[in-house]
């Protein structure tokens, strides 16, 4: 099934939703690959944003991504609700919690907590079955909530939660609980950051033999922080507060982070000037910035992925007349800087908020979710990309791809790995694509936020603007 404004070579499988950023927010993992002995099985939790009825959901692909169905509800009456995955052996544990739109902020309800859940496997079922959720953080008050949950294993099997709570007065505390009986119970444990002023995001990951929380939030001007621990030491010890950079990360969490398997981390931000850059943690400290992307917008995201020491980033990159988006792979070199790469669409209309595997083995496809709005003709989806490491070729970071440049701005070369049909999952109708409505505040979940509200409709209504000028009348 191909997309008005977006043609390819092969056609993506696709899942409706009735958001563009259905898999916001970008620094949590929506996607995971599990290997079994009849075959790998890569599981998503999709945000579906209310569309017949439904809302967080998890899909799986038995082909590599080709075709998607209906695994099961994670929490189907929710419409903002946004989960963190992770693999452990065969099953699956997750976390989720709320992430509201910017215009109406993280507001306070009893409502707004944090759950975990396994979904465990049956080899002889075939399946994964959701287990009762755990409430690992409750809101009691009107005026509190959690939000932005994440989830991390550490090397002694212990699971870690990290989650922002908003405080009485509005200001935000990074909460964090621990479960040292494989998540029956969680034990909560001394907040590692108070007083945040603006709505904070960030990671929490694993790096083998110890775990780091890194962060920054909605301020626009706020370094970035961590704080890190050794497996080895008392559930209470952690560093004290360190500057990671001092620039901030959009929003706190226009992030992409991985675990480089030896120690240290790779990971792609956009800075508050909306720029994509790439940094390393050796294990001690945070390397220069490296400019990735110098020509991003409000909605330009990262989605990182490791195969062995090489790592690969998805991204997209907004077209210079200001009517669409071009998604991209790109190799990144030992020292970040980008390299080889392959466009795999250039879409008219909005495409953005990609979701790729944490970690791959060697000798498969690289494997990325993007959501697509299409100017016109097409339902919104999240569109399956599928393609070769040894497809990237050799060639400059692209700059924007200039007005009317050719028939490629509405031709894209999409995924190569997998079947063009579209297998719509179980219970899930179409969606018509609306220039206006339930979409636009769906996509304004997360970060892009009220700029996103504003910004899709700018999109579609005044291309002649130009992108950098939209761009700037839309920021915050």
């Amino acid at each position: 099934m191909l997309l008005t404004g977006m043609t390819a070579a092969t056609p993506p499988s696709a899942l409706p939703v009735r958001g563009g950023n259905a898999l916001t927010l970008p620094a949590h993992r929506h996607i995971v690959r599990v290997s079994r002995s009849e075959g790998s099985v890569l599981l998503a939790a999709v945000q579906q944003g209310g569309l017949d009825g439904h809302g967080l959901r998890m899909f799986r692909s038995d082909n590599g991504g080709g075709t998607w169905k209906l695994e099961g509800a994670i929490h189907d009456g929710s419409a903002y609700d946004r989960a963190d995955l992770i693999a452990v052996g065969q099953d699956v544990a997750l976390v989720y919690a709320v992430e509201t739109p910017d215009s109406t902020g993280i507001g306070g309800s009893t409502l707004r907590d944090v759950y975990f859940q396994w979904w465990r496997y049956s080899a002889s079922k075939g399946r994964w079955s959701p287990q009762t959720p755990v409430r690992v953080f409750d809101s009691t008050s009107s005026s509190t909530a959690y939000y932005r949950a994440e989830l991390a294993r550490d090397s002694k099997g212990r699971l870690w939660v990290q989650a922002f709570f908003r405080e009485k007065d509005a200001s935000n505390t990074l909460t964090l609980a621990v479960s040292s009986d494989g998540g029956s119970t969680f034990r909560e444990q001394s907040a590692l950051a108070r007083d945040i002023p603006k709505r904070g995001g960030g990671r929490l990951i694993s790096l083998g033999s110890r775990m780091m929380v890194l962060w920054s939030s909605h301020d626009g001007h706020d370094t970035t922080h961590y704080r890190i621990r050794d497996d080895s030491a008392s559930l209470s010890t952690w560093s004290s507060t360190r500057t990671a950079f001092s620039d901030g990360i959009y929003h706190g969490a226009a992030m992409s982070a991985v675990a480089d398997g030896k120690g240290g981390l790779h990971v792609v931000y956009k800075d508050n000037s909306e720029r994509l850059n790439y940094r390393h943690f050796n294990g001690s400290a945070f390397g220069s910035a490296v400019r990735v992307l110098d020509d991003g917008d409000w909605a330009t995201q990262p989605a990182l992925t490791r195969v062995g020491s090489a790592v690969y980033l998805f991204y997209n990159q907004p077209r210079s007349d200001g009517s669409g988006y071009r998604l991209w792979v790109r190799a990144l070199s030992s020292s970040g800087k980008p390299g080889a790469g392959k466009e795999l669409a250039s879409v008219s209309g909005f495409a953005g908020y990609p979701a790729a595997p944490e970690v791959l083995p060697s000798g498969v496809p690289l494997l990325c979710f993007f959501g697509i709005e299409p100017s016109s003709g097409s339902s919104i989806r999240l569109s399956f990309f599928s393609t070769s490491a040894s497809s990237l070729k050799s060639q400059p970071v692209a700059a924007m791809e200039a007005s009317g440049e050719d028939d490629r701005r509405v031709a894209a070369t999409g995924g190569s790995g997998g079947p063009s049909s579209f297998d719509p999952p179980q219970d899930v109708g179409a969606l018509d694509s609306a220039l206006t409505g339930p979409s636009q505040q769906a996509i304004a979940a997360g970060c892009g936020g009220a700029s996103a509200m504003l910004a899709v409709g700018m999109t579609f209504i005044l291309m002649e603007w130009g992108r950098r000028r939209r761009t700037r009348v839309l920021r915050f």
